[in-house]
C-alpha cells in the first residue's frame, strides 16, 4: 500500500510550481512559442514536460508561496522568464520595424494583412520578412539555444537568489539594438527608393506633362521589389547576425547575474 505523506506531495507541487513560473513566461513572451498560432494547450503541455525534466536537476529551495517571500520569489521567477523571452523578441521587432520602413518607403504600407505572430494588421512585405526571420531562427537552431539558455539560467540566478537590479537596465538599453538593426536591414532599400523618387521628381519638372501618379507608384514598387530581390542573401546573413547578437545579449545581461556587456 502507498501511503503518500502530504508535507512531501506540497513540497514536490511547490517545487513544480517555481520551475514552471519561469518557463511559462518564457513561452508567454518568446518568439515563435508566443505566437497566436500555437494554443494555450500547447504551451502549457510544453511548460509541463520541460519542467518535469528539470524538476529533479534544479535545485529548488523550500518556499511557503503565500508568504511574502513566497510571492516575491514567484514575481522575480516571472520577470527572469519575461527578459529572456523579451531580448529574443527584440531581433523579430527589429525584422518587422524595418519591413514597416520598407513597405511605406514602396506605397505598399495600405496592402496589410493579419501577422499570424502577433494577430494584429500589418504589411505584407512585413510578415514576408518575418517569415524569413522565423525560418532562419528554426534553421539555426534558436529554439535550442533559447532553451539551453534557460536550463543555464537556473545554475546563474538560481531559484530564490537576489539579482541586480541592474539587469533590468541593461534591457532598457539593449532595447536600441531594434533601432540600429532595424536601420541596417532597411537602409539599402530606403536609399535605393528615394534615389528613385528622386529621379521621378527631377523627370516631372523635365516633362511637367507626365503623370506622376500613374509612372512613380509603379516604378517605386518594381524598384523596391528588385532590390529586395537582389538582398536576399545579405538579408538572410544579416537576420543571422542579428539572432547571434541577441543570444550574446541574453548571455551577458541573464546568465551573468545581470551584468551588462
Amino acid at each position: 500500500m502507498i501511503v503518500l505523506q502530504e508535507e512531501i506531495v506540497m513540497g514536490q507541487l511547490a517545487a513544480f510550481l517555481l520551475l514552471a513560473v519561469r518557463i511559462g513566461a518564457l513561452f508567454a513572451a518568446a518568439p515563435v512559442l508566443s505566437a497566436s498560432a500555437v494554443s494555450l494547450p500547447i504551451r502549457i503541455g510544453l511548460t509541463m514536460a520541460i519542467t518535469l525534466t528539470l524538476l529533479g536537476k534544479v535545485s529548488v529551495p523550500e518556499v511557503d508561496l503565500m508568504s511574502p517571500p513566497g510571492v516575491m520569489t514567484l514575481v522575480r521567477e516571472v520577470l527572469i522568464g519575461l527578459s529572456i523571452g523579451l531580448l529574443f523578441q527584440l531581433a523579430f521587432a527589429a525584422v518587422a520595424m524595418a519591413g514597416e520602413q520598407i513597405a511605406f518607403a514602396m506605397g505598399l504600407g495600405f496592402a496589410s494583412m493579419v501577422d499570424p505572430q502577433t494577430g494584429s494588421p500589418s504589411p505584407v512585405l512585413t510578415q514576408f520578412m518575418s517569415i524569413l526571420l522565423i525560418l532562419i531562427f528554426l534553421i539555426t537552431e534558436g529554439h535550442h539555444v533559447l532553451l539551453r539558455q534557460l536550463a543555464a539560467s537556473y545554475e546563474a540566478l538560481p531559484i530564490g537568489a537576489e539579482f541586480s537590479t541592474d539587469m533590468f537596465l541593461g534591457i532598457a538599453k539593449a532595447a536600441t539594438l531594434v533601432f540600429s538593426a532595424a536601420l541596417l536591414i532597411a537602409a539599402p532599400a530606403i536609399v535605393l527608393l528615394f534615389l528613385v523618387n528622386l529621379l521621378i521628381g527631377f523627370m516631372t519638372r523635365v516633362a511637367p506633362q507626365m503623370n506622376i501618379f500613374s509612372v512613380g507608384f509603379p516604378v517605386t514598387i518594381l524598384a523596391g521589389f528588385a532590390v529586395l530581390l537582389v538582398s536576399i542573401p545579405t538579408l538572410g546573413n544579416g537576420m543571422s547576425n542579428l539572432l547571434q547578437s541577441v543570444a550574446g545579449i541574453v548571455r551577458d545581461l541573464v546568465l551573468a547575474r545581470g551584468s551588462p556587456a
